[in-house]
């Protein structure tokens, strides 16, 4: 990530890091001081519910311990004495904000006392439904046949407002009298506390995101020069060792490790001036070494010289010398089997003296083909590649082999002749020299539209190492003899001609394949 990155670039990056990490972190703290709020809202209105379920139950309790009070100690008949305690229960709360009021209704369903729906008094209420379907009535009654009574949620109309609201109602029976006693609270309250509990956390997520971006804005302020002025530093240093550098090899200035600010600069300062010492030291007797070692390489070079100029007329003397023997000895063959027919021994003779030949043939040509311009020709291939067979046939006989061919007559090819029978040749004579005694050799001409085919097959070990068969001194076999040149000169004839070779060997059978162009006949 920070590969061929400058200072500058790995502060940016570090800035911009340290900024989006900080963002994440306040983001992490609002999600958790919203979530907090969210908790405390929560328990705000379960606690509040709880205070006025547990207000509600306390009234209708006390409600319903007055009137078994008064049943118990009054003398009045029953219809005095609940007329006074409806009266007396009716008028004893504060009604002002409708709520928080004593209900009174029979098991039957009729209503008995409500201090805010006065037109109710005596109806019979028993099916009435909220908004919701509930059977409000019904339900409170049910509820309260239980032992400890018990709660209602429903929607009714609230008086001072003259709206549905959710109420919450405790209710409880007066078994005695068949009655059904219970009081309760609006919940619209709890709403108007949780609006203002939310108020109060609006205003406090805006102090604190104030405050967070405030931080923030320091701490990214404060972060960009902490890393310019570093950064400053860190490149003071740098371009104080790069300026040093540049022109050591000039003056041998060497670092002043004063003017650096950071240890770990120090430390390399240090070893770049103990380098720079060794250098102008090295640097002091290194022109006097240079000029001692260029009369050498000179006096090396003019021996090289000599001696490749020496052994360069070594071969052509060579050369020289052994053609004229070479071409006497197979001169006289020709003579001798002219005279005296065919004779064993000296047909071994002569295929010995035929691969001298093309020994000899590959040496000149190597001497030459860096002096000589290859001028090319159109040559009849198909004669010329039976005069190379005819050339080589006493050499396959020699070695217990037989040259096959199938050659179509008359392929023509714009060819230099030399070089041409450098490639039959050393196909020819490479081809004898690797294959199994007592097996066929089969040479290949044809030719296709755009180009002409040559293939030299033989049976023999299979090639390990076809790619290295170009190579020069490379022999698949050194028992085989040669000096491992012949190929390779083939192959550079090949690349200057544009003549593509494939070399294939599979189970034991040779194919070295030549192709020609013939774009140009």
């Amino acid at each position: 990530m920070f590969k061929n990155k400058s200072i500058n670039q790995i502060t940016k990056i570090t800035v911009v890091f340290t900024a989006i990490v900080t963002l994440f972190i306040t983001f992490l703290l609002f999600l958790n001081t919203y979530n907090e709020h969210q908790t405390e809202l929560k328990k705000i209105e379960d606690n509040y519910l709880k205070s006025q379920k547990e207000h509600i139950k306390i009234e209708t309790q006390r409600a319903l311990r007055y009137i078994a009070y008064k049943q118990r100690t009054s003398k009045k008949n029953i219809t005095e004495l609940q007329a006074d305690i409806v009266d007396t229960i009716e008028n004893m709360r504060d009604i002002r904000n409708g709520s928080g009021y004593i209900f009174i209704y029979t098991f039957d369903g009729i209503n008995i006392a409500d201090p805010i729906l006065t037109k109710n008094a005596g109806k019979n209420l028993l099916k009435f439904k909220d908004p919701n379907g509930k059977l409000v009535i019904k339900e409170l009654i049910d509820v309260s046949k239980n032992e400890n009574g018990g709660f209602i949620n429903y929607v009714w109309n609230k008086p001072t407002t003259n709206k549905l609201t959710n109420k919450i109602s405790y209710a409880i029976s007066f078994k005695p009298w068949r009655w059904m006693i219970g009081t309760g609270v609006y919940l619209d309250d709890i709403e108007n506390v949780l609006l203002q509990k939310k108020q109060e956390y609006r205003d406090k997520i805006l102090i604190y995101i104030l405050q967070i971006s405030l931080f923030t804005l320091i701490l990214f302020v404060s972060s960009i020069v902490v890393s310019r002025y570093f950064t400053v530093l860190i490149t003071k240093d740098i371009n104080e060792i790069k300026d040093i550098l540049k022109n050591v090899s000039d003056s041998y200035k060497i670092i002043d490790i004063k003017k650096l600010h950071f240890k770990e600069f120090k430390h390399i300062s240090k070893n770049i001036n103990l380098m720079i010492e060794e250098l102008k030291e090295l640097n002091l007797n290194l022109e006097q070494k240079v000029n001692i070692r260029t009369v050498e390489l000179k006096q090396s070079e003019q021996f090289a010289l000599k001696l490749v100029e020496d052994q360069d007329k070594f071969i052509k003397n060579a050369i020289h010398e052994i053609n004229t023997p070479l071409s006497i000895i197979i001169t006289n063959i020709d003579l001798f089997k002219m005279k005296f027919s065919e004779n064993k021994y000296l047909s071994k003779i002569e295929a010995g003296s035929k691969i001298i030949h093309n020994i000899y043939n590959d040496l000149g040509y190597l001497i030459k083909k860096d002096r000589i311009k290859y001028e090319q020709e159109k040559i009849n291939f198909s004669k010329y590649l039976y005069t190379r067979i005819d050339f080589f046939n006493e050499v396959a006989l020699g070695n217990l082999l037989k040259l096959e061919y199938n050659i179509e007559e008359d392929v023509f090819i714009n060819f230099n002749e030399t070089q041409l029978q450098r490639i039959c040749d050393n196909s020819l004579s490479n081809a004898i020299k690797y294959s199994y005694e007592n097996s066929d050799i089969m040479i290949t001409l044809v030719k296709n539209v755009d180009t002409v085919i040559l293939n030299i097959q033989n049976h023999g070990d299979t090639i390990e190492n076809s790619n290295k068969l170009f190579e020069r001194f490379y022999r698949e076999n050194s028992a085989r003899g040669g000096f491992g040149i012949g190929l390779n000169i083939v192959e550079d004839i090949c690349t200057n001609n544009n003549v593509d070779i494939q070399v294939t060997s599979i189970n034991n059978v040779t194919n070295f394949i030549y192709t020609f162009t013939v774009e140009k006949i």
